[in-house]
């Protein structure tokens, strides 16, 4: 993970400015001995607390005047970072102008040691939601008034899980009207495989009289699901739970952001195949499900000829654009169980499962050479681009991971320096 940001920050800037849009407030923090400090903060951050740019790779410390407030923003950073679980958290920040009620999540992000390196915090703005759940506890007519004009569902449940009393809101986001979910059972607008952890967390509110927050997939009115947080809280009427009100707000944008972290750890931001790291956990993978089944397991390393020609000739857009050509046309030159990965410029690797014979990834590299006879068109451009593949196998060539990487390589130079042929194949005593 640590390699992941450090490319992610230094090359795919560009990406992680795409916080910059969201309403949510967005830290990346750097875990380090002297302190927890920011790496990154997007422009809410800037907007809400008036933070700004001499913020980064400064510690909590040195950035909040409140001691106690930082102490306690440490405390909850190093539990993520001790615990590698993510922490969920409600606490007031404050500006020059007024106060924040922020709802932060906390995110580990690691190294490939384990170790927790970076927490990503996404802070949502619950101000008017926290006063709300405020005045309901105190006056429940007064929290109807509001309900009726929250921008989040609103629910009441009565201790069996029927629904009593939905927002109009409901109709906004989900798609239902009120009067669709009364009398209803609520864990009947779930999806079915989280029905039964809901109930339990619904039965431990209950027995606990205590909030608690879930992340779950809503039914939407047109057919399909939407993710929304709920927020549960219990009512009580001399010691004992007589109703649920739940407070739920559509986070699928969220979620989006988060996927979109994990996949841009292990994949090319320009191609969208798998990066290196990846393509050597599934290459590792591979090599031990073929020790397991006696099969072989084959590696093509391909490398563009002149590609530094076309970026001269053409310019960097048209040599991006090249790039996802190639990751296309190799996709579609291999079967679905094979891993095509972009490892940097225009050097690609591809992994070859399951083989029973050396010829079939022989077979895969001609086919890929074909599929390069006919010239790439970009905008009015029509451009031929040739490749150069070296082919190792295991185990007939070696045993080793690193060594079936280098023997792929060294052919593929080999082809490079033969003309006369768009690949070579590896041998443990050299190139054929």
């Amino acid at each position: 993970m640590q390699t992941f940001f450090d490319t992610y920050l230094s090359e795919g800037l560009r990406m992680i400015r795409l916080f910059d849009y969201v309403d949510d407030l967005v830290f990346l923090m750097k875990v380090e001995e002297l302190g927890i400090s920011y790496h990154y903060i997007n422009q809410a951050v800037k907007n809400v607390l008036l933070f700004d740019d001499a913020t980064i790779n400064r510690t909590l410390h040195e950035v909040i005047n409140d001691a106690e407030e930082a102490d306690l923003l440490d405390a909850q950073y190093r539990q993520v970072a001790t615990s590698r679980e993510p922490v969920k958290f409600i606490h007031e920040l404050v500006n020059p102008t007024r106060k924040f009620i922020g709802d932060t999540t906390l995110y580990p992000a690691f190294n490939e040691e384990g170790e927790c390196i970076y927490i990503l915090a996404i802070v949502k703005d619950i101000t008017e939601k926290h006063q709300l759940e405020i005045k309901l506890r105190e006056n429940e007519a007064r929290y109807r008034l509001i309900a009726e004009n929250s921008l989040d569902v609103i629910k009441l449940i009565n201790p069996q899980g029927i629904i009593e009393y939905v927002s109009p809101s409901s109709e906004v986001i989900v798609g239902f009207s009120p009067s669709a979910y009364m009398g209803k059972h609520f864990s009947e607008f779930l999806i079915e495989e989280e029905r039964e952890t809901i109930l339990a967390k619904f039965e431990q509110v209950l027995l606990e009289a205590k909030s608690i927050t879930v992340e779950v997939k809503h039914l939407h009115e047109q057919g399909h699901y939407i993710w929304m947080e709920i927020i549960a809280t219990p009512i009580l009427e001399n010691g004992v739970v007589t109703q649920i009100v739940t407070s739920a707000r559509d986070i699928s944008e969220r979620i989006e952001y988060r996927e979109q972290l994990a996949r841009m750890a292990f994949h090319d931001y320009l191609s969208g195949l798998p990066n290196r790291r990846l393509f050597e956990d599934r290459l590792k993978m591979a090599l031990k499900h073929a020790e397991r089944h006696g099969e072989r397991v084959g590696l093509i390393v391909i490398d563009g000829r002149n590609f530094k020609r076309i970026n001269d000739t053409y310019g960097h857009e048209v040599g991006d654009e090249v790039i996802n050509k190639i990751a296309r046309r190799l996709e579609l030159a291999v079967r679905q169980v094979d891993t095509v990965a972009r490892l940097g410029g225009d050097e690609f690797a591809i992994v070859l499962p399951e083989l029973a014979e050396e010829r079939e990834a022989i077979f895969i590299a001609e086919r890929i050479v074909n599929v390069f006879e006919e010239p790439c068109r970009i905008g009015e451009h029509l451009i031929e681009f040739k490749v150069d593949l070296g082919i190792a196998v295991y185990p007939d060539h070696t045993q080793d991971q690193k060594e079936l990487i280098r023997l792929a390589d060294q052919a593929m130079y080999s082809t490079k320096a033969d003309n006369k042929s768009s690949y070579h194949i590896a041998s443990p005593l050299g190139v054929r």
